[in-house]
């Protein structure tokens, strides 16, 4: 499958490249099944395109909406339930024996090497996502094109030697500088072959409400992203449910659903439907799943966005969302959520549940505070359109050896 575009031409794109952008075997190029990783390469290539660069997507697709930007190609992807019963297991073993990252990667892998072979002329330039197996068969297949590994997470890997893949691979990219040191630490990286290209923000969706600073009660509290326990949903529901017994007048709004790629465990997790007790008890808004492009209309409607990570958020692209539509961001104090937050937003202890809602009372009973922060909010996020992300991806990619 191909769409082309027109490519702009950009003042700054005084060399004219050929870029190919693998997306990951778990994710799908659409706005409507796609994830943060699949935004971030959306916006890339958009901004490469203004450039004046030549963008190819490589991406397993999968029936739904496609995103207009670039020359998009199919991947082969599978999943368990695109295979039969008895031969899951043969291919899982294979992966495993091979050491690669993904149960069903031979599909992918054969899929995308056919495609750089027919690419006419080859690519100058090959980004992978979160993916360290890749670029040694790219290598393969397009020898001569530079290939730059983007990590979005703490990327590991069950290949059984590093050797090969890491000479494979001529620059990486860093969501974080928080992900940086990780690279440095885990793989023993030098530094200067890392570059930190944070997230950005379309700030043309992502907007403040008219009014946006006018007193409003109850207060509107949200948290959109993914429903597992590392992302602290029940953090934000039992804080709520706290101040609601204190008298106070706060509503909450939780949009999202399970890891879009299936892992065949949903149905025994208990954590979603303990989840929904609380938002009952609470009298909460539950919507589910979301479509990318209705997320922007929803935060607006909110006053405050939590981001209440337990784990080590690599960088967090739904903070940098929340604060230009005018939220106040309460945030994890880990990870790569300081740098992603800039000193826009309340930074918390998610192991600390009255810091919490000590922070969330303040919000809910001083309308100044409230105000206060969601201005600082909206100010850190001007400072990250993806123009600004475009640049210096363009900067870093014209220097690559």
């Amino acid at each position: 499958m191909a769409q082309n575009l027109a490519r702009a031409q950009g003042s700054l794109g005084t060399i004219k490249m050929r870029i190919c952008l693998l997306n990951s075997p778990i994710e799908f190029y659409s706005p409507i099944s796609g994830g943060a990783v699949t935004t971030i390469l959306m916006q890339s290539a958009k901004q490469l395109i203004a450039l004046g660069h030549d963008v190819t997507i490589l991406s397993p697709l999968n029936g739904n909406e496609v995103y207009p930007v670039g020359r998009v190609i199919e991947v082969d992807s599978r999943v368990r339930d695109d295979l039969k019963r008895g031969f899951r297991s043969l291919v899982s073993l294979h992966s495993w024996m091979m050491g690669w990252d993904w149960a069903y990667y031979r599909y992918y892998l054969k899929s995308f090497m056919a495609c750089l072979r027919d690419m006419k002329p080859a690519p100058d330039i090959v980004i992978v996502f979160n993916d360290l197996v890749s670029p040694k068969y790219i290598k393969r297949v397009v020898p001569t094109a530079k290939t730059v590994v983007w990590l979005q997470n703490a990327q590991q890997t069950r290949l059984r030697s590093l050797k090969k893949p890491l000479e494979s691979i001529d620059k990486y990219l860093a969501c974080s500088t928080f992900i940086k040191d990780y690279l440095v630490g885990r793989y023993g990286l030098a530094e200067d072959a890392i570059s930190v290209v944070n997230s950005g923000v379309d700030l043309d969706a992502f907007r403040p409400a008219a009014g946006f600073l006018e007193p409003q009660s109850p207060l509107r509290t949200l948290f959109i992203g993914r429903l597992d326990p590392n992302k602290g949903a029940d953090l934000a529901a039992d804080a709520v449910a706290s101040l609601q017994l204190e008298g106070l007048k706060i509503d909450l709004t939780v949009a999202g659903g399970i890891w879009f790629y299936l892992r065949g465990n949903e149905h025994t997790d208990e954590y979603v439907p303990t989840l929904q007790r609380k938002l009952e008890a609470i009298n909460a808004t539950f919507t589910g799943y979301v479509a990318r492009h209705d997320v922007p209309a929803l935060i607006r409607e909110h006053d405050v966005a939590f981001v209440l990570s337990r784990n080590d958020e690599p960088f967090g692209l739904v903070t940098l969302e929340a604060m230009a539509s005018g939220c106040a961001v309460m945030a994890s104090n880990r990870g790569g959520l300081p740098e992603a937050c800039g000193g826009g937003a309340i930074l918390v202890d998610p192991d600390n549940m009255e810091q919490i809602i000590d922070a969330l009372r303040l919000l809910a009973t001083d309308p100044e505070q409230l105000n206060t922060w969601k201005q600082k909010a909206v100010a850190r996020a001007s400072r990250a359109s993806w123009e600004s992300v475009g640049t210096r991806l363009n900067t870093i990619l014209r220097t690559v050896k």
